[in-house]
């Protein structure tokens, strides 16, 4: 394929967004790969695959609205990118362009830091793209995952196709029910005080939240208040960007150095 100096890594979305730049570089520069990142803000997902093509970018983030439309305009898609209907990374290998979903690991990997997932009882709060990966990757960590969703059309439709279990609305979430319980919704992502579980939680369950800011969302610092152990969006977007790192460059992903990165310019952005 095209080769450029530095090679060229980077993420279509549809606003630019410094997160990911930040994230990836430093890892880089930590491996000390010749590597540059770039996020591309986009209107037309058809021709920035074909960009990748083009110019021959190695590895390809892909941000909302595009993580579906993607699909049908790549050379193969990873099983997991395929059941989960989503694909999150494009790696380019020799031309040959794969689609996969490291969302789901990102959450796995995470969670897996508190505890084991082998038969804990998981439920899902929502019924979205995150939800999907989420829910997929416990189920593929052999968890007993129920869905719970505001919409019970959405909710049923994600729990017949991942094979979950359905609870119905949110408020029917019940804590004693269960070991952990993970907000996969927006609700929370830059709104301080916005808490999808306000009330609903016990201090026996593990807490994690996917929305990444703030850091310490209203769910989160609720859920610390009740002695519940947490984890973070951020640790799960940490998580699965290594697992990008690792495609595109075939080495081991500094978790360290990326999270500290990401922090840094989580905090700046929060300025």
């Amino acid at each position: 394929m095209p080769q450029s100096l530095p090679t060229l890594c980077g993420s279509i979305m549809g606003s630019p967004f410094s997160l990911s730049a930040k994230i990836h570089n430093a890892a880089y520069a930590a491996l000390g790969l010749d590597y540059t990142f770039v996020c591309f803000g986009i209107e037309d997902p058809v021709a920035g695959v074909a960009a990748i093509r083009t110019l021959g970018v190695r590895g390809m983030n892909v941000s909302m609205p595009y993580k579906t439309v993607v699909m049908e305009h790549l050379d193969a898609i990873d099983e997991s990118a395929l059941v989960i209907g989503a694909v999150n990374t494009i790696n380019n290998v020799d031309g040959v362009l794969t689609g996969y979903n490291t969302d789901y690991l990102g959450a796995v990997r995470a969670l897996q830091e508190v505890c084991e997932l082998n038969k804990k009882r998981v439920a899902v709060i929502g019924a979205g793209g995150a939800a999907r990966a989420v829910v997929y990757g416990c189920l593929q960590a052999a968890a007993r995952v129920t869905v719970f969703n505001r919409s019970s059309e959405r909710g049923k439709v994600l729990s017949s196709d991942l094979g979950a279990h359905w609870g119905g609305g949110v408020e029917t979430f019940a804590a004693q029910d269960f070991d952990i319980v993970i907000n996969a919704t927006s609700v929370g992502f830059k709104q301080p005080d916005s808490n999808p579980l306000d009330g609903l939680l016990a201090s026996h369950l593990i807490v994690m939240d996917v929305a990444f800011m703030p850091v310490r969302t209203a769910l989160l610092l609720q859920a610390a208040e009740l002695g519940c152990r947490t984890v973070s969006g951020t640790r799960m977007l940490v998580h699965q960007a290594c697992r990008q790192i690792e495609l595109y460059t075939g080495m081991e992903a500094p978790i360290d150095i990326m999270e500290q990165a990401m922090l840094e310019e989580i905090q700046r952005l929060n300025l």
